[in-house]
């Protein structure tokens, strides 16, 4: 019994030293989120973006960053893409319908580049044209939104629109800081 007493001393004294120091750990990755936001243009929103993700207090370079940022725009428009085509099929033979079939194409489009080409370009280690991937992809929110001024309704997918441009602002923001200038 004593035995069993002096193993369980050392085992939770590991135990409260294994959980203590990853509290520095993770302050020290949120200091580096934001520290490289601050490179960026709009640096909360930045963070904003990148804390939505755990991925990215694992994040130790620039480069894990905007790797991980990429992935979110992706998974964006991918999910983006999906909603607005079920909305589209719901809506169909009215000019709703017409203008979501317009959003979903745009979505569609920028999905295809961001998985392709942007994916191909990025690990591959070409910045600059991940970058215009990512510009141009994020034209797939004001083509949806032109679409429902074009008919005169508020389009009800506004706040995906949003979500689009940010993401992939911070996105290309992110790459940009890789680009050799």
């Amino acid at each position: 019994m004593a035995r069993a007493a002096t193993m369980s001393l050392p085992m939770s004294l590991i135990l409260l030293a294994a959980m203590f120091s990853t509290l520095p750990a993770a302050h020290a990755d949120a200091g580096f989120i934001s520290y490289i936001c601050n490179k960026t243009k709009n640096a909360t929103m930045c963070v904003a973006v990148l804390r939505d993700d755990p991925e990215s207090a694992k994040a130790s370079t620039v480069r894990d960053l905007a790797n991980i940022a990429l992935q979110i725009t992706i998974n964006t428009t991918d999910h983006n893409a999906d909603v607005i085509d079920d909305l589209a099929k719901k809506s169909q033979g009215t000019s709703q319908g017409h203008a979501l079939t317009v959003c979903h194409k745009a979505y569609f489009g920028a999905s295809i580049d961001l998985n392709i080409f942007g994916r191909y370009c990025f690990d591959g280690g070409d910045y600059a044209e991940t970058s215009k991937i990512l510009s141009s992809a994020k034209g797939a929110s004001d083509k949806c939104e032109n679409a429902f001024k074009g008919i005169g309704k508020m389009p009800p997918v506004t706040a995906m629109d949003i979500m689009m441009t940010e993401r992939c602002s911070v996105a290309a923001d992110l790459v940009d800081l890789l680009v050799d200038k």
